[in-house]
């Protein structure tokens, strides 16, 4: 009888019927979370890199008026949602001009676009991203926000607000004016 029994599990053990099925669920869950990784860091990357290259299209356009009009800042704001492939409900661009006076950058004029509200006071200037300008000289700081949400939240990256700050130099004017 054992012999009987050693016979039937050493056949069953050179068995190699369905060897390909069982390989095949074992290795399958593993190329679907590759696949959705590699499609949510793909994702991620490129809103990423659309968001800078609308802010710098915005910054470009401010860059070249000479005064800011009125509701200018929801027409950009409603540039960056079409650039962006979004509704102009779900970003916002804010858009300052910054002036250095007595070796201190103080701002001239800030706006929001919708209900959000521009920098609040000297304090909010991010001084780090400011070159060095001489007294009397302007930049436009121009920051633009967006909501990011990951095709797979498992994977690593969270839903965040996407932004990013642009200094740009007016072109055509020494600074830009607020009408």
């Amino acid at each position: 009888m054992m012999k009987n029994f050693r016979n039937r599990f050493c056949k069953i053990k050179r068995d190699e019927e369905g060897a390909t099925t069982v390989e095949f669920l074992i290795v399958m869950p593993l190329i679907i979370f590759w696949f959705a990784g590699t499609f949510t860091f793909f994702d991620a990357y490129s809103e990423w890199t659309r968001s800078v290259k609308a802010t710098y299209t915005v910054a470009d356009v401010m860059s070249r008026q000479f005064e800011m009009q009125d509701d200018y800042e929801d027409d950009m704001n409603s540039l960056f949602a079409a650039i962006m492939g979004e509704n102009s409900n779900d970003t916002y661009v804010r858009i300052s001009s910054i002036e250095k006076s007595n070796d201190v950058l103080t701002i001239d004029w800030t706006r929001a676009s919708g209900l959000h509200t521009g920098l609040a006071d000297d304090t909010e200037i991010p001084t780090e991203l400011i070159p060095n300008i001489l007294n009397g000289e302007a930049v436009i700081l121009v920051e633009s926000y967006m909501d990011f949400v990951p095709f797979q939240d498992y994977i690593g990256i969270e839903a965040r607000t996407l932004a990013k700050k642009v200094v740009i130099s007016p072109r055509f004017t020494s600074k830009l004016e607020e009408s």
